[in-house]
């Protein structure tokens, strides 16, 4: 499967939210939460507009590493189908690859008013909008994601990243540990429980979260090895 580089983001984002000391893990959790997009191709394929030339040089250029080629195939594909959540859904993600943060904001706002339930459409536009340090926006489209899907770790994630870095400790905690509880397999949710726990001052428990996410992710490291 190819991606394009969905973890340039993390530069923008990192900065928003610092890692504990006490709790720190290989990988920040919206890191994470960017590896949970789907792939463009994923997106695309779903969607009349799939057809149109436009999106196969899209697919094309991505596969060939060309993603600012990408963006601007996907630009027009969007704007040939205006009414296409998928087109505007791609293009949004390809904006966000690219940094084009207010375009990934429009282009994810656009695909939520022509499909108001898609809580890909909402990740999506939290992470544009975090890197935007809109903070506030941010943890709306957070907390679309946990309205349509209560028991996915993403949006309780996303709420504990954005509460952290505004200094809200107690919010922060109560989302991690919200995290944790319905996706106890989930390494990212225990590293942003580390984190929260850290910067709540308990620190054994911090180190315990961190301890199982460290675990998490070896079988992890170990599965896809075996893949």
């Amino acid at each position: 499967m190819v991606r394009p580089p969905l973890v340039v983001l993390l530069f923008a984002v990192i900065c928003l939210i610092p890692i504990a000391p006490a709790a720190r893990a290989e990988d920040s959790s919206i890191d994470k939460l960017i590896k949970k997009l789907p792939a463009p191709e994923k997106v695309v394929q779903v969607d009349p507009a799939s057809q149109d030339p436009l999106a196969k040089r899209t697919m094309s250029a991505i596969k060939s590493s060309n993603y600012g080629d990408a963006y601007a195939t996907s630009q027009k594909l969007a704007a040939r189908y205006p009414k296409s959540a998928t087109a505007q859904a791609l293009h949004g993600q390809l904006a966000l690859a690219m940094r084009h943060y207010p375009q990934a904001s429009n282009a994810f706002q656009k695909a939520i008013s022509i499909e108001p339930n898609s809580a890909f459409a909402y990740v999506g536009l939290a992470l544009s909008e975090a890197a935007q340090n809109h903070l506030q926006s941010a943890m709306s489209g957070f907390r679309q994601v946990t309205r349509l899907y209560p028991k996915a770790d993403v949006g309780w994630i996303g709420l504990s990243a954005c509460a952290e870095q505004l200094g809200h400790k107690g919010e922060c905690l109560d989302y991690a540990r919200r995290a944790t509880a319905v996706a106890p397999s989930s390494f990212a949710a225990w590293a942003q429980r580390a984190r929260a726990e850290g910067i709540s001052g308990n620190r054994r428990a911090a180190d315990s979260a961190l301890a199982r996410a460290n675990e998490l992710q070896r079988k992890q490291n170990k599965s896809t090895r075996r893949g």
